[in-house]
């Protein structure tokens, strides 16, 4: 297994994914595209045996210290094998190397095993968002200081 920056080759794979783990709000093959080459965003895959199984894509704002999740993804059959942590970490290793000092996210308030996920690799919650999801779902925001993350070296 091995991240990656995301190459446009990869955009067929990282759309599969995407539109089988997420029912709606999902990203659209154009929006993909155009994160995939966009200044302000950090497209990243989880390549295992030369096929993307995972893709993340961090948010960047110019002169802020605060980077955001704003999607992270493995194909379905790849769950419980430990990639989701592997990719949340390269995409916070990312954000740091680009300036970012706290990642920010949103993630469904029915979406406990990422909840789990993120509350153990150090995210806490900070506030929520009603209504926030198309189908009227809610969602929790959390956020993790990068530069006091000393857990990356296992």
């Amino acid at each position: 297994m091995m991240v990656r920056p995301a190459m446009a080759q990869d955009l067929p794979a990282i759309e599969r994914i995407e539109n089988a783990v997420f029912d709606g709000d999902r990203l659209t093959r154009r929006s993909l595209r155009y994160f995939l080459t966009a200044k302000r965003s950090l497209m990243l895959t989880l390549v295992s045996q030369d096929e993307v199984v995972g893709y993340s894509l961090v948010g960047l704002r110019k002169g802020s210290l605060r980077a955001r999740l704003y999607s992270i993804a493995l194909d379905p059959k790849q769950h419980g094998r430990g990639l989701g942590r592997m990719l949340l970490r390269a995409s916070e290793r990312a954000a740091e190397a680009h300036g970012a000092r706290f990642l920010r996210l949103e993630v469904r308030t029915d979406n406990q095993s990422a909840i789990a996920l993120y509350e153990k690799n150090g995210y806490r919650i900070f506030g929520r968002y009603q209504d926030y999801y198309e189908d009227g779902g809610e969602a929790i925001r959390l956020e993790k200081p990068l530069e006091a993350d000393s857990s990356r070296c296992s």
